[in-house]
Formats: structure tokens, sequence, C-alpha cells
């Protein structure tokens, strides 16, 4: 199985070479499905999200799309509050949910909220009856998919602090899914963690956008193959566009098979 994980394009900043050189490669490529973490839009505008909707729609294959905190109508504070993805579900809930590839299922759910009784609201929230809902659904093969990272990934250029993230992670480590994917921190990473009831291995995405923090534009390739998940970072700088291996790991154990080391927590 072979997947594209794309997050944060930000419609309304993106990167038009970016997206055009990213639009080239999912067009003339083979994979079994799209996966987007979130944060379609910059300002949960109509606009932006019908341009995310047009661009989606030209590549047939299964998706999965998930919401992220821009997906919020930013300059209506009434609807933000009250009814914060009626945008985003008009045109994606159907994608929302799960999808189906061979034998593996692909889980989804929105860590995002249109307000918080914190200062930052734009970080992650995870509801654990919720979460529990969708890890019942899963297979014995399965990928779960959020914004947020549940845990903040080492080095990374933004820190992150999702609510009841670490729960999530034990929660996680006990179940069927030991592959998380993710976006918001602009910059691809993958992080192996351990908890006593199992670990999972997190894999965060780049931005599309010119948003950019430390890293160029990418978007992930993931292949699962006899066993192994293999984790590509597609560059896009105006410069250039080029691949590098982010990491390869045994599927059951979760043990490194790279030639450099990876974060393990």
């Amino acid at each position: 199985m072979r997947l594209i994980q794309i997050s944060d394009i930000h419609f309304g900043t993106e990167d038009q070479h970016a997206l055009h050189a990213a639009t080239s490669y999912l067009q003339s490529e083979s994979y079994d499905g799209l996966i987007v973490c979130g944060d379609l839009t910059q300002r949960g505008k109509n606009v932006e999200f019908d341009a995310a909707k047009r661009w989606l729609e030209q590549f047939d294959v299964p998706q999965l799309i998930v919401a992220g905190n821009h997906d919020t109508p930013l300059l209506n504070i009434v609807e933000r509050a009250r009814q914060p993805f009626t945008r985003f579900n008009s045109r994606f809930a159907t994608y929302a949910d799960h999808i189906d590839i061979d034998d593996w299922r692909i889980l989804g759910m929105n860590t995002a909220r249109g307000w918080q009784k914190r200062r930052n609201w734009a970080e992650g929230v995870v509801n654990l009856d919720d979460l529990k809902v969708h890890l019942d659904k899963a297979s014995e093969r399965s990928i779960f998919v959020c914004h947020h990272p549940f845990e903040s990934p080492p080095g990374s250029p933004l820190r992150t602090s999702t609510r009841r993230g670490l729960e999530a992670g034990i929660l996680l480590g006990a179940s069927h899914v030991n592959v998380l994917l993710s976006g918001h921190v602009h910059a691809p990473s993958a992080t192996v963690w351990k908890h006593p009831t199992g670990k999972y291995l997190a894999i965060s995405s780049g931005t599309l956008s010119t948003r950019l923090r430390h890293s160029p534009p990418s978007f992930n390739c993931i292949e699962i193959c006899d066993g192994y998940i293999d984790v590509s970072v597609h560059d896009l700088s105006q410069d250039s566009t080029s691949a590098r291996l982010l990491g390869k790991w045994d599927l059951e154990t979760l043990e490194p098979i790279t030639p450099r080391p990876v974060n393990v927590t």
C-alpha cells in the first residue's frame, strides 16, 4: 500500500510553486490513497474551501480528509464559537471518518476546536470518549489520522500541547493502531512513542503553504509492504524538487531499519 500524506495546504496562503509540483506528482504517480491532515484553508473562508475542494477533486483515489484549527471561520466569531466546522463539513464530511484500502483501515478524527478556554485556541484537543469509539472501529491493520500530534515531535520548530494527548497516546499504544499521521507543525518528522501499553509511530507532514517553519514545503510518501513501513519526504523548494528518506521501520516491532537514527521517546 502506498499513501500520500499532505497537510497544511492553507489555501489563501498556498505556495503556488509547491502546489503545482505536488499536483504534477499526484497526477503522474501511482498510489492507493491520499491523506490530508487538516488546515486546508488559512481563514476558513468559503472561497478557500471551494479552492481546496476543486484541487482535491482532480485526484481519483480514496481520500481521508480531517479538519485543522485553521478550518474554522476566523473572522466570524459567532459561527466559530457555535458551529466552527459547518463550512468544512459541507464539503468534506463524507471524507472525514474512515477509508478501507486492501486490508487496511484508515481512521480520522477532528482534534481542532473553534474556541477553547485557553490562550492558544489553535492547540489540539482529544476527546477520549470519541477516540475510544474510533478505535473500536479499527481492524487488525489500522492507521489513525488527525491534525494535531498527540505528543510534541522532538526537535520540531513548533512545540505543541495537545490536551489529553498523552492519554490518547496510551490508548493508541494499547490498540490495533500503531501509526498516527498528523500535521500542524509544518515540518516532517517521525517519532516512535513508547508507553507501558505499547508504542506507535507518529508521522508529521510538512506544509504546502508559504507559512514555513525552517523547512521547505513538502509532503510525505508512505509505503507499507512486506511487514515494513517506509516514509520519504518530497521537498518542494523554489530551486528544486527532491525526495529523501525519513525512515524505515519494522511494522510489528517499530524497530528502525534506516541508515540514520530516528526519534525514539
